[in-house]
């Protein structure tokens, strides 16, 4: 027969939990990734020479610079078409990347703040 309700935790220590994040900094901080863009490889190392975190939020901090670099591809090509663009029947409507602009430096603020950076 089965058990039923909740297992103990007597009976799932049985398994060793793997460590994911190792709890010391590097020694070193790491260079920006390649894929970032001049502006935010600037970013990217004023926020590296202050903060020390483990491996795993550099990471993040390199998904919330991509993030940023979207936003500011979008911004550009924005300014560029004007903010709003005529709809299929000839109605004003607004930009179609105005949306995408917003949506990743939601994402950008959202990194930033789980990582700790002030902004």
């Amino acid at each position: 027969m089965k058990q039923r309700g909740r297992k103990s935790s007597a009976s799932l220590s049985v398994f060793a939990k793997p460590r994911l994040v190792s709890s010391s900094p590097p020694s070193q901080a790491p260079p920006p990734p390649p894929d970032l863009e001049p502006p935010e490889q600037e970013i990217w190392r004023d926020i590296v020479a202050e903060f020390k975190g483990p491996p795993v939020a550099y990471h993040i901090l390199a998904d919330a610079l991509k993030a940023r670099q979207r936003a500011r591809e979008c911004g550009e090509i924005i300014e560029k078409e004007g903010y709003s663009e005529v709809g299929r029947d000839g109605q004003s409507k607004p930009h179609h990347l105005l949306a995408a602009e917003r949506s990743a430096t939601a994402s950008y603020q959202r990194q930033l703040k789980a990582l700790g950076i002030k902004f």
